[in-house]
């Protein structure tokens, strides 16, 4: 839904929408006052990746507001949708203060130029910015009236878009490649179908959890992406080993708010130790106002994990599955393509799907990248529910549909068969699962 357009009159049906929402909450709690929230943002791509970032500011300011100021907020509710994002506060307040204090936040936020905040008294009546003292909204760009600029399109969409993605990358940086990590979550496990994961339309070869149990999970992890993110720009001339001392750290935490929020299954602890990595290397990369390119990333978190395999696999007794998969295998596992500053991904899986996009479009272009992986990666998942017969059958049945000549409207045929019988036989690629969320994430966010 993010980065997709909206049409014209889905965004008049939002504005109808909204105004009967307002209605039906002054009429069912009586004498109140609404914080309605929407963003200035221009054109038919009201729900961009930047726009998200806004909103989610904006949301936490106005309740940081609100708290401040004593204010009782009796719901709150938002939505998602092509046609924009809207958040209605339903406050025990005056709508005077109210309209004040939010102008402020307009005002005085760098990023509040792109806030919509409005606010209605009891009755229904949005009061206006010119009654307390407030010029009309100006243009992003030049200054003048916003309204008038345009009514003459004064600007083109692609340049107001540009500045809005430039305020977020100045401003909001941390927030922004959150959500690109909480998009690469959803982004896999949402892909369908998927052999022997969990997708939209079963639990594959678990038992214990189901896509429900992933976003609770991943609503878990994103803030800690945020600390990753923080720890490593604030300490970036830390040498490395003890940066990665510091990310393990917020990394254990993130993997007990998981635990907790899953009620004690594992469904991304590979994954935190991936994000922590990668996080770490971009705000250490941030700080240094240094291009996220492929090349400084995979240079940086090699430095991260220069003797991470040594440390980890050669001192210390097997307690991990991966551990175990050492000592039985010799396979370094996930610790060994750390080490190696993910090759794997920004050496193969990254340009393959690249090129898999171009040629199929995004959907096909990851199934098919899930199944390089698959074909390649030494999972210790799929070690610990099969040994090695169960990882020799997945790499070999992987590389073979990789290589079979498939339309692409074939492929889901073949993968909801390979779904059937890695459920059979209980078996489940989550590393694999990891790589292809990580390779969609530098899909994103490199520069090269």
């Amino acid at each position: 839904m993010i980065d997709t357009y909206a049409t014209v009159e889905s965004i008049l049906n939002a504005k109808e929408k909204r105004a009967q929402r307002q209605n039906e909450l002054l009429a069912r709690f009586g004498d109140v006052s609404l914080v309605s929230l929407s963003l200035a943002i221009p054109g038919l791509l009201k729900l961009s990746h930047s726009a998200v970032v806004i909103f989610d500011i904006a949301v936490s300011e106005i309740r940081l507001l609100l708290a401040r100021e004593a204010v009782t907020l009796l719901a709150f509710e938002s939505t998602l949708e092509r046609s924009g994002a809207e958040g209605i506060f339903t406050c025990k307040a005056h709508s005077d203060v109210l309209k004040k204090l939010t102008c402020q936040i307009e005002e005085a936020h760098p990023l509040g130029r792109f806030m919509d905040i409005d606010v209605l008294n009891a009755q229904g009546k949005s009061l206006s910015r010119e009654a307390f003292g407030y010029s009309k909204r100006r243009c992003l760009l030049c200054g003048n009236e916003a309204k008038i600029c345009a009514r003459s399109q004064t600007h083109s969409y692609e340049a107001l878009h540009r500045y809005i993605d430039v305020s977020v990358q100045t401003y909001a940086w941390k927030q922004s490649m959150a959500l690109w990590c909480k998009r690469a979550m959803k982004t896999e496990v949402e892909l369908t179908p998927k052999p022997g994961l969990v997708d939209q339309e079963n639990s594959g070869a678990h038992r214990d959890m189901d896509i429900s149990t992933f976003y609770a999970s991943i609503e878990a992890i994103v803030p800690f992406t945020e600390r990753f993110l923080e720890e490593a720009y604030r300490y970036a001339n830390e040498e490395p080993k003890g940066a990665f001392s510091r990310l393990r750290r917020i990394g254990l935490e993130c993997e007990s708010a998981m635990f907790e929020a899953t009620r004690g299954v594992n469904t991304h602890k590979g994954m935190i130790f991936c994000l922590a990595l990668f996080c770490g290397a971009i705000g250490r990369l941030k700080a240094r106002n240094e291009s996220f390119t492929c090349k400084a990333l995979q240079t940086e978190i090699q430095a991260l994990c220069a003797h991470l395999v040594e440390a980890d696999l050669l001192r210390q007794k097997p307690h991990s599955a991966g551990m175990r998969f050492f000592e039985e295998t010799g396979s370094l596992g996930i610790r060994g393509v750390a080490q190696s500053g993910f090759a794997l991904v920004f050496e193969t899986s990254l340009p393959f799907f690249r090129e898999r996009c171009e040629r199929f479009g995004e959907e096909n272009a990851l199934k098919q990248t899930l199944l390089l992986l698959m074909s390649i990666v030494d999972d210790s998942t799929l070690w610990s529910r099969g040994g090695l017969e169960g990882l020799a059958f997945v790499k070999n049945e992987a590389r073979h549909l990789l290589h079979v000549s498939l339309r692409p409207q074939d492929l889901d045929e073949v993968l909801k068969r390979f779904d059937q019988t890695m459920i059979a036989k209980n078996l489940s690629p989550g590393g694999s699962a990891d790589l292809l969320a990580l390779t969609w994430l530098l899909s994103r966010i490199v520069e090269s």
